[in-house]
């Protein structure tokens, strides 16, 4: 048996006819407005199915971490506290404010980054906290909060895999000011990139949409900025896929059940954080035999991922004078057991049994 770690014609194919016939509406819309139009009807659908006042659709979830840390007054010179673990986008977003990112360690079960350690590492720079839901499990919000209310820091939510995921019964992306991405590999996905930002702040909204505006007189702190605005060919995929986000994002946990129940139990999984419902982007297992794993699952037809492959403070770019050096022993301890296994809404019931089953042979 051949399986793929993501097959997009799998995952799209249900929705294909449907799309093919909404773009071909929208290529019927004759004028600027009425692409707008179109933007702001989807964008208040995914702020139903959210549950968020405000919605603002852009062209990637880097943007969408840009403008929110914007929105919040970082600045150059600022600090902004991240994990190392996770997707490079996020320092970047940061480093392109002209702030420094400030790496911190996760919680070895859950993954997500630990909010009692985050107090060590405050300064009078720090002027964010960006709590990234990784994989698709949510932070320990309710942690993240109590620090932010404290010393008077924004949260920013990088939710770019954790789209329907919920902590205690409320959706992320309404704890600060949330972040999607809605790249091809996502849960939620167009063909190709583009992001969503979501808050409750009126504030927050309009000042967001201030600086997406293009104008021929910028305003100067905004001068810099560039056409970012979602195109339409994403919109019309969203907005047709986004009845179905339930149900796929049901499919993958119910994949990922079938895992837990069927892997070997001397293999380690993220844990759910508590009163969580994980999206699962990912799976990842952490095994100290990663690269033999590996080696056997791809000899059996099974195709495995190791998306990220150096921590982000140990990356050559962080690790330049005018960064601060950090010692991060869960992050560096995990890092080269993770191993993504395929968990798309589109695999079978059949082929995570086989996969399992190569897994514990392999245990044996």
């Amino acid at each position: 048996m051949q399986i793929n770690f993501e097959d997009y014609w799998q995952e799209n194919k249900l929705f294909f006819e449907k799309i093919v016939l909404n773009l071909s509406s929208a290529m019927k819309l004759s004028s600027e407005y009425e692409h707008e139009r179109y933007i702001e009807d989807f964008e208040k659908e995914f702020a139903k199915y959210n549950k968020s006042k405000y919605v603002i659709a852009v062209n990637s979830g880097t943007t969408a971490l840009e403008l929110s840390l914007g929105a919040c007054g970082v600045k150059e010179g600022d600090e902004v506290i991240i994990p190392s673990y996770t997707y490079i986008a996020t320092a970047l977003a940061v480093s392109n404010t002209g702030a420094k990112p400030v790496f911190v360690d996760i919680k070895e079960d859950t993954l997500t980054m630990d909010p009692d350690r985050i107090r060590k590492s405050l300064t009078k720079k720090t002027k964010a906290v960006v709590a990234v839901h990784i994989h698709g499990n949510p932070c320990d919000m309710e942690g993240f909060t109590k620090i932010a209310k404290k010393y008077g820091l924004a949260i920013i939510e990088d939710a770019a895999h954790a789209h329907g995921a919920e902590y205690r019964g409320t959706k992320v992306g309404n704890f600060g000011i949330g972040c999607f991405s809605n790249h091809t590999t996502k849960n939620f996905s167009g063909i190709g990139n583009s992001g969503l930002i979501s808050t409750n702040d009126v504030r927050t909204y309009e000042r967001i949409k201030k600086m997406i505006e293009v104008k021929n007189d910028p305003h100067p702190e905004i001068s810099k900025r560039t056409p970012c605005r979602i195109d339409i060919l994403q919109a019309v995929v969203l907005k047709t896929k986004l009845p179905y986000l339930g149900e796929i994002n049901k499919k993958r946990r119910y994949n990922a059940a079938m895992y837990i129940k069927k892997l070997p139990k001397s293999l380690l999984f993220q844990k759910v954080e508590m009163e969580s419902r994980h999206a699962y982007r990912d799976f990842v297992v952490l095994s100290k035999n990663r690269e033999e794993l590996r080696s056997n699952l791809e000899r059996a037809g099974i195709e495995t991922k190791v998306r990220y492959t150096v921590p982000l403070h140990l990356t050559e770019y962080y690790k330049r004078p005018g960064f601060k050096k950090v010692d991060l022993p869960v992050t560096e301890k995990i890092f080269n057991k993770l191993l993504w296994l395929p968990i798309s809404h589109a695999l079978s019931e059949e082929q995570i049994d086989y996969i399992a089953d190569k897994i514990c042979e392999f245990a044996r």
